[in-house]
């Protein structure tokens, strides 16, 4: 890997690690708020983007709404990703929903794209070990809050967070769909520029996080400029996670990129135990999480470089 692609690799995994921790505290009238602010500075900042590359034009007027559809996806997917948060933590539901969005797109590619349909016997035991492997990690994540009985918060409601990440991991393991498919649908798919898709995909999360918030009836207005800072804040890292991610994998490919990108869950398992301790630290529950954690992501780089580890065996 060349210098240019560790630096994006670094910034990707980076941003994408951090990314819900400036907004995490802040004091939001619900979960479509806290969307609906992310999805407006990555509207933002991909504007920013695509306008400097000058690159908008590559999608044509009749494709250009496909992507939108994904941006609908993530807006719910948002949604239950900060449900999952404010009930059982940023390191517990990052470390369920993660795992589960490679498991998701895995199912996806093989189902819609067709991907690993001619597999041997090999490859098609290493996935199933694979997924057997991620769902033991997620599992010791989930279990891993009753390791401790003191300090719960009886405000907070692990069933809800629970389906929350499950259904984060879910969603943003599908949200992609519509771009992808326009690539492969496209008479000249190198024609399409990934910077150029990424905007309409910020259209459709704005669009979905503001049908959110009016269904909800509660204004998005923040306490304070401090607040608006911090809620867009966590806009703009996502918006660099996704916009490095892309640079990594036009580097390096996208076998390596998108494993390397994987391991933003680890970043954000050490900002929930060490930062927002919740787990706190020192307990029983922070280790099973952070164990399980790496358990779910090693299966799920094997899971997305499939025919790479087949190919080492």
């Amino acid at each position: 890997m060349d210098v240019i692609g560790i630096v994006f690799a670094l910034m990707c995994v980076m941003a994408w690690g951090s990314w819900l921790v400036p907004s995490q505290n802040v004091k939001f009238s619900n979960e479509q708020a806290k969307a609906f602010y992310v999805a407006l500075s990555t509207l933002i900042s991909m504007i920013i983007v695509v306008v400097i590359r000058g690159e908008l034009g590559d999608l044509g007027s009749g494709a250009a709404w496909v992507p939108v559809l994904g941006g609908l996806i993530w807006a719910v997917s948002a949604y239950c990703a900060f449900l999952a948060c404010n009930h059982i933590g940023l390191a517990k539901a990052f470390g369920i929903w993660a795992p589960l969005n490679i498991i998701t797109s895995f199912f996806w590619g093989l189902v819609l794209f067709g991907q690993f349909r001619d597999a041997n016997l090999m490859l098609g035991m290493l996935a199933f070990g694979s997924v057997s492997v991620a769902i033991v990690g997620i599992l010791m994540i989930i279990f891993a809050g009753g390791a401790d009985s003191e300090g719960k918060d009886a405000s907070k409601k692990p069933m809800l967070g629970l389906a929350g990440a499950i259904g984060a991991g879910v969603l943003w393991g599908t949200y992609y769909i519509p771009s992808a498919w326009l690539s492969r649908t496209a008479e000249d798919a190198t024609e399409i520029s990934a910077y150029a898709s990424a905007l309409p995909l910020a259209v459709g999360m704005l669009i979905g996080s503001t049908i959110l918030v009016i269904l909800s009836g509660k204004s998005p207005k923040l306490p304070d400029t401090g607040s608006y800072v911090r809620a867009l804040s966590s806009g703009v890292l996502w918006a660099i996670g996704n916009t490095t991610m892309l640079l990594m994998v036009k580097a390096i490919g996208p076998g390596p990129g998108y494993t390397i990108a994987s391991l933003c869950v680890v970043v954000n398992a050490l900002w929930g135990v060490f930062y927002f301790k919740d787990p706190h630290p020192k307990s029983r529950a922070a280790k099973l999480t952070i164990i399980g954690i790496i358990i779910a992501t090693f299966a799920g780089i094997i899971l997305g470089n499939l025919e790479a580890v087949a190919g080492m065996l």
